[in-house]
């Protein structure tokens, strides 16, 4: 729940930064909605690291120390960590991840390039949007548990990947018309002089604005929509699942590889899609990504067994033993 409330005053802070675009300058610290993010992330990032060093304590149980005792003195190979699931899971958090981190990262340049806004209104705009449909992917994070048990996890999971695809289906532009043609004006001398100037609407530099399609509002509202629901969905059923393979296993090092795992992607992810965004437009965007999340469906397809929990694997063992 800590992140479902962080999906919604993440956002809601862009937006407060935002309005301060112009930006001014405090004893030579430059304050912008550039720079001000960073100052928050660093308090917050050392404020973090305080109450971890003091107050955090790692116990092992009893009980889960004489488990795992047994499990790793035993041949019993069976109750040991299925790291073949582990491994499946980080990969598919991995793509959950991705899928969203671009949706999240091109949102402001396709506000901007649509709408024909300069980019601190697009960011505005963003970080308005991102606010409300927030509040729709919190109650997606209260419901995951339940909607898993009611209907099975891996079941879930794959209509979560299925829909991250149809997000990015709905996210390829198919018009109506073309992208406005104030989006082409080039900067004059006078803009570039003035340090206030920004460029409004998509990027003249890049030749797909000339040419390309827009992106109906509908489509992407509903796009979005889509994937703010599949997101928190398949993120916290992939959670719950690893804690299950785990079972009595000690648990801190593999969710500390799933945090890493889900860093490595907001960190590669907006690099390298922006890249693309820049040379080829939302069309190329839409398309890579729908092959990611299909990649997604297919590892869920062909791994399921290897996800078995270990409450499940003790029942194959108990009924191969007593058979």
């Amino acid at each position: 729940m800590a992140q479902a409330a962080g999906f919604i005053i993440g956002p809601g802070l862009s937006f407060v930064t935002s309005l301060i675009h112009k930006g001014f300058s405090y004893q030579g610290w430059e304050v912008s909605q550039y720079t001000l993010p960073a100052y928050l992330s660093a308090v917050m990032i050392a404020t973090n690291m305080v109450i971890v060093a003091i107050w955090f304590r790692e116990d092992v149980t009893p009980s889960e120390f004489m488990v795992n005792s047994i499990i790793q003195s035993s041949e019993m190979t069976t109750l040991r960590v299925k790291w073949s699931g582990i491994v499946i899971c980080n990969a598919l958090f991995y793509i959950a991840m991705l899928s969203f981190t671009v949706m999240e990262t091109l949102n402001t340049p396709i506000i901007q390039a649509e709408l024909g806004l300069s980019q601190s209104a697009a960011i505005e705009y963003s970080s308005i949007f991102l606010t409300c449909t927030s509040v729709f992917s919190f109650m997606t994070f209260a419901i995951a548990t339940p909607l898993g048990k009611r209907f099975g996890e891996r079941k879930m999971m794959g209509i979560a990947f299925t829909m991250s695809a149809l997000a990015y289906i709905l996210f390829y532009p198919l018009g109506p018309g073309y992208i406005p043609k104030i989006q082409w004006t080039p900067l004059t001398n006078t803009s570039i002089t003035n340090p206030n100037a920004e460029v409004t609407g998509c990027n003249w530099q890049n030749t797909w604005c000339h040419t390309q399609h827009r992106l109906n509002i509908f489509q992407f509202l509903a796009a979005n929509s889509v994937l703010l629901f599949s997101y928190p969905l398949g993120v916290v059923l992939l959670l719950s699942r690893t804690s299950k393979i785990l079972g009595p296993h000690p648990q801190g090092t593999v969710m500390g590889i799933f945090t890493a795992v889900g860093s490595l992607s907001r960190a590669v992810g907006p690099a390298i899609f922006t890249s693309l965004f820049q040379a080829y437009g939302p069309p190329v965007i839409a398309v890579v990504m729908l092959a990611v999340c299909l990649v997604g469906v297919v590892i869920l397809l062909f791994g399921a067994t290897h996800m078995q929990t270990f409450e499940r694997r003790i029942q194959i063992l108990n009924a191969e033993i007593f058979t």
